[in-house]
């Protein structure tokens, strides 16, 4: 049976990690509502710039022909920077381990430190690494696009996939696998330019297709980049949150015991002290 001195010991141990995980929790819970803010208000520019390419999918399409059709594909694959957060990381990093297995020769691009740990520790190689705060930046999108279109002009790749995080709700996200120079549009965006009165275009249709295109897939990759941050601060939330009433139900099991300890260790110095005063007095 552990002494009242060894379950103190616990106690103190679970009292510090129930503080760190309320630390992180109130951090995570912070970055969350910061994030879901930014990209409630980014959908609406995100939606009309997939329904503009939706509207022109085969003209974007052109834009974004491989210098190379026979070149490796490449994996973009983008995690998070910080661990305790469930198994948001491990899954994605599974799955791209499985995708880069299935395609030999093809190339990765990783963005998140867990990735590039991961990478080296599996001994994976990658072209390049990127690393985004918590909260990515419009900017950072900018980069990761124009690094992937250059090695694709430069006939490196033929083509890019995106490995993320779907966020779901604030308890699933979902490893999916997005083609970056394609992306899934609805069946009524794609015919929207069908049913609709052609747009007036300046100087012309084409020079405003190649002006846009970069904006275009700039836009929407930001919004995954979004979406992975937003999804590994839920996890992380969720994780630290789960794991601080773990650690205060544990600290009242030591708390209680400890008082039944201390009890009967005084019931027990009672009885002995009430035992020995008779012959005392004799």
């Amino acid at each position: 049976m552990p002494t009242i001195q060894v379950l103190k010991k616990k106690l103190k141990g679970i009292r510090s990690t129930q503080k760190i995980a309320k630390a992180m929790k109130t951090a995570s819970t912070v970055k969350f509502s910061r994030l879901n803010g930014i990209y409630g208000k980014y959908g609406a520019f995100a939606d009309a710039h997939r329904e503009i390419y939706g509207q022109y999918r085969d003209e974007y399409a052109g834009c974004f022909a491989p210098s190379d059709p026979s070149a490796p594909g490449c994996f973009v694959v983008i995690s998070g920077n910080k661990g305790m957060c469930g198994s948001f990381n491990s899954e994605l990093l599974a799955c791209a381990e499985e995708r880069l297995g299935a395609e030999s020769g093809s190339k990765a691009i990783i963005c998140g430190k867990k990735a590039e740990l991961f990478f080296k520790e599996k001994h994976l190689r990658y072209e390049k690494s990127f690393f985004f705060d918590d909260v990515p930046k419009y900017g950072d999108a900018v980069r990761l696009f124009e690094c992937v279109l250059s090695l694709l002009k430069g006939g490196e790749i033929s083509s890019a996939t995106l490995i993320y995080q779907h966020y779901v709700n604030m308890m699933r996200q979902t490893p999916v696998c997005l083609n970056l120079f394609s992306p899934g549009v609805d069946a009524k965006d794609s015919g929207a330019k069908d049913g609709g009165t052609e747009p007036l275009f300046f100087p012309d249709k084409e020079s405003v297709i190649q002006s846009t295109a970069n904006g275009i897939m700039c836009a929407s990759l930001y919004g995954v980049l979004l979406e992975s941050a937003i999804g590994a601060q839920a996890a992380t939330l969720m994780t630290m949150r789960s794991a601080y009433d773990t650690a205060s139900e544990y600290s009242l099991q030591l708390e209680s015991e400890i008082n039944r300890k201390r009890q009967s260790r005084v019931t027990a110095d009672v009885i002995e002290t009430s035992s020995e005063r008779p012959q005392e007095e004799l």
